[in-house]
């Protein structure tokens, strides 16, 4: 809390209390004097600010070392950020593969592959178990025709696969002799409109029916221009009626527009299980909002999809090879059979297994086409031809990018390691204390930024927190990694002089050979984890911690030491991370509960008590001057008559 923003003090202020007062009667300028002396009084209130204002910019200072080593974390030692993620084996031993043609698989390498070259061929990739429609799920364009088939002056809009025209009607009860004349006659229309071979007509039993054919997809029927001229209600017809169904309808609209009409239960919804999974839908909601639920529900791990070309759906399992992994069922209602899913209806495709031939002779069978063997993970895209002898794969070592990886870390280590030797070296300048405002008020912008500027410079000289860490970074770097036989020096890692604070150099030609030559031993040097405590906890015993560090590869060594600063999880004793407890950091509980926060609240009571006081003490020296002012305004009376009193003798 700052007390200044929610009190009446300020340094420009006239003064401590708000009280409105009448002065100057007597002729003596009072609330000039009682000014010029609280000033000296107010001098203790302003160190005290000033003190109040250094803790709070030390918090600051402490805030942004925070910020600089979650930097550091968030690139390096974040699994998140894989592209830059320094602590795994795989970032120090850097493996890379490579095949000859990518159109049959993919193929990259961890550090666990070993260098050379196989050759693989690719007999067949895995597949789902599939289910699709085995008939077209929607149902034609139907109606039963009228008694009168007289439509002489009426027409119909027949809209076909988005283009849109108006179909004259005749007299189709000329022919009596022919049941199937209007049929005839109604296709000739059509015909005539759109081309043949595209639309069909039928009639038998009274009933009309409008499909397509020939590669034409979807016909849907409507009214002319003129309402009135409709033919639609003497065909039996209603306007939106479609040969396909649409997503967007809900499922009580599509009841009737499936060749299996859709049922419901009691409650008005339909139910089916998938892979054992319930889904439950209302009448009430869309096709598409259904098949994204089932498309999205993990548990039934398929994916669902409606192909308007052949007015089907597919069903098809996520999870890849042969086994059953399709099991389908009707609770309630009929949905999977309306869309002919059901195990008596559908087309059914059993998955099978990837299996691929590697150097001819050895046969390796998965139930995925992604999976990794000896350290490299193949993605299977397409059988090789049968004449194919397959593809080349090659492993080896990419140095370079190995080199690269450590360098990025070193020169992002050695920018914090300057910036914290830089906070602990800089001088603190007491001729430039913090501004009170009264002296700010006399001050241009500009020049109140630069004397603040100063005024932060030193905060954090001879840190001790900041030193214990510098200390500890420094002694983990070359400190032996218990059962490695390599160090940072035999590796080119080091430094040149005390002096640098710590700051590394890399002499790349000698990673490189050592990389080349013990890539095993680099990597367990500076990315090895202990085996008994391969993770960093907070609530870990001193043993554990000990037995962590001496085993752990340097960079998982500096990655704890920043943890443990910086970290948000509470140890054994209840703290988090150190710098957290003392300053505390943006988006944590620390934020306001922190030792510097503590600190300031403590100066904001003293502050307050003092206000209090001098308050008390303007008060008392305005009372002072009332009384002066009385006995002068008393004076002033009676030396006025004693002179009238000498005039008028």
């Amino acid at each position: 809390m700052n007390i200044f923003g929610t009190n009446n003090y300020s340094n420009t202020y006239p003064g401590f209390t708000s009280a409105t007062r009448i002065t100057g009667l007597s002729g003596l300028d009072t609330d000039t004097m009682v000014q010029e002396l609280m000033k000296a009084e107010r001098i203790p209130l302003d160190k005290l600010y000033q003190k109040r204002t250094l803790v709070e910019w030390k918090r600051d200072a402490y805030r942004e070392v925070i910020n600089r080593l979650r930097g550091l974390k968030s690139t390096f030692f974040d699994i998140v950020n894989r592209s830059s993620y320094i602590l795994s084996t795989n970032s120090v031993k850097v493996m890379s593969a490579k095949v000859g043609s990518n159109a049959y698989l993919d193929v990259t390498a961890t550090a666990d592959a070993k260098a050379g070259s196989h050759r693989v061929r690719v007999l067949q990739v895995a597949t789902g178990d599939k289910a699709v429609s085995g008939a077209p799920v929607s149902r034609a364009i139907t109606g039963e025709v009228s008694d009168d088939l007289n439509l002489s002056g009426k027409s119909i809009m027949v809209t076909l696969d988005g283009v849109s025209k108006e179909i004259a009607l005749d007299n189709y009860s000329l022919n009596p002799a022919d049941p199937n004349y209007i049929a005839t006659q109604l296709q000739d229309a059509l015909d005539k409109a759109f081309g043949t071979g595209k639309l069909t007509v039928g009639f038998e039993s009274g009933k009309l029916t409008i499909g397509t054919t020939g590669g034409a997809t979807r016909v849907t029927v409507g009214n002319p221009a003129d309402p009135e001229k409709s033919g639609l209600s003497a065909l039996g017809l209603k306007a939106g009626d479609s040969n396909r169904i649409s997503l967007n309808d809900t499922l009580e609209k599509l009841q009737d527009k499936l060749a299996e009409p859709l049922q419901f239960n009691e409650n008005g919804e339909v139910q089916f299980s998938i892979n054992g999974k319930l889904i439950t839908a209302k009448k009430t909601e869309t096709l598409s909002r259904v098949l994204a639920r089932i498309n999205n529900t993990t548990e039934a791990n398929v994916t669902i999809q409606y192909d308007e070309l052949a007015d089907k759906f597919t069903l098809t399992s996520k999870q890849l090879g042969q086994g059953d992994n399709l099991v389908v069922e009707d609770i309630g209602g009929n949905f999977l059979t309306a869309i002919d899913l059901s195990d008596d209806r559908a087309e059914r495709t059993e998955g099978q297994d990837a299996v691929i031939l590697i150097n001819g002779n050895q046969q390796v069978v998965r139930s995925s086409n992604q999976f990794t063997i000896n350290g490299v993970t193949y993605n299977l895209k397409e059988a090789h031809p049968t004449d194919s002898e397959g593809d080349t794969v090659t492993v080896e070592m990419d140095v370079d990018k190995a080199v690269e990886n450590i360098r990025n870390f070193i020169n992002k280590y050695n920018e914090l390691i300057d910036y914290l030797n830089g906070k602990i070296n800089e001088k603190y300048d007491r001729n430039f204390p913090p501004l009170t405002d009264a002296q700010k008020a006399e001050m241009k912008d500009s020049d109140i930024e630069k004397w603040e500027a100063k005024a932060k410079t030193g905060l954090l000289r001879n840190d001790d927190i900041l030193r214990r860490m510098l200390t500890a970074m420094r002694t983990a770097m070359y400190e032996p990694v218990e059962g490695c036989s390599l160090t940072m020096k035999d590796i080119g890692i080091g430094t040149t002089s005390y002096l640098d604070g710590g700051r590394l150099t890399v002499d790349e030609d000698k990673l490189r050979k050592a990389l080349m030559e013990n890539p095993d031993e680099v990597a367990k040097l500076l990315n090895g984890v202990d085996p008994e405590n391969p993770a960093y906890y907070r609530t870990s015993t001193a043993e554990q911690k000990a037995s962590r560090y001496k085993k752990s590869g340097v960079f998982h060594r500096i990655a704890d030491i920043i943890e443990d600063q910086i970290s948000i999880y509470r140890d054994a004793n209840g703290n988090k991370g150190v710098l957290l407890e003392k300053a505390g950091m943006e988006g944590d509980i620390t934020y306001n509960d922190n030792l510097l926060n503590d600190e300031l609240e403590d100066y904001d009571k003293r502050i307050k008590a003092m206000i209090e006081k001098l308050t008390r003490k303007e008060e008392n020296y305005y009372r002072q001057f009332s009384v002066l002012e009385t006995y002068i305004s008393q004076m002033n009376m009676q030396s006025a008559w004693l002179a009238m009193q000498f005039n008028q003798g």
